[in-house]
């Protein structure tokens, strides 16, 4: 059963292929929410647990098989999902995840896995996002992008398999995905997720079926304005 029950906070997942900006935007959205006294928690996937860390561990080191893959990145999420991000958002946050299954169906499927699939396993638990941003990057760029920040491509971060994965990315249907320009200005491309984030949540408000008075307030909320 697919996780869609409502929540009084508001999940941002930015998604992409390497080297295509994700931590830099997760990091200029965040001080942008904050400044309109926006309650945030920034996160990211891999986590820094034990999943998490074995995942990390293995694109240095050498790869997994397929399967252990996936067994780990499960792991990795349902803890994510259920010791951050579902209480976060149950807190009424605004919750910005450094990728999220998304990734899984991008990179997985690259290796042979059916991204629908790999969806479908996730969506049984993973809280769908409010706002999924697939920031786009031709692979060879992401690539450089590695070489200049002194990173060195790892079996994830190969050209192809970019490719392959950028196709997927690409490719995802969901009405609360949005494809932008990773080659745009990065306060530009901020901006553009924070108006984004302000017109669906706007939107959610008015469809809640709130009295009048407790729209407006939830509204004066999102600008950091006192209630009245």
């Amino acid at each position: 059963m697919k996780c869609s029950t409502p929540r009084p906070g508001f999940l941002i997942a930015i998604e992409g292929i390497d080297g295509a900006g994700k931590t830099t935007q997760c990091l200029r959205l965040q001080g942008l929410l904050e400044r309109w006294q926006q309650p945030v928690i920034r996160t990211k996937e891999p986590t820094s647990g034990q999943w998490g860390q074995r995942l990390r561990d293995s694109a240095l080191t050498g790869r997994l098989s397929w399967k252990e893959e996936m067994d780990c990145l499960l792991k990795d999420r349902r803890e994510h999902v259920e010791e951050l991000i579902r209480p976060g958002l149950n807190a009424g946050k605004v919750v910005i995840t450094d990728r999220y299954y998304f990734s899984t169906m991008a990179y997985q499927g690259a290796l042979g896995g059916n991204p629908l699939e790999l969806m479908a396993v996730n969506e049984e638990f993973a809280p769908e996002p409010d706002l999924l941003v697939v920031l786009d990057l031709p692979p060879e760029v992401g690539l450089d992008r590695i070489r200049q920040r002194g990173d060195q491509a790892n079996d994830f971060e190969k050209a192809a398999t970019l490719e392959q994965a950028r196709a997927i990315f690409l490719g995802i249907e969901k009405s609360y995905k949005v494809t932008l320009n990773a080659l745009d200005p990065l306060e530009d491309i901020r901006d553009e997720i924070f108006r984004l984030y302000m017109r669906i949540a706007v939107q959610r408000i008015a469809d809640s079926g709130m009295g009048p008075r407790e729209q407006l307030n939830a509204t004066l909320a999102l600008f950091g304005a006192p209630p009245v």
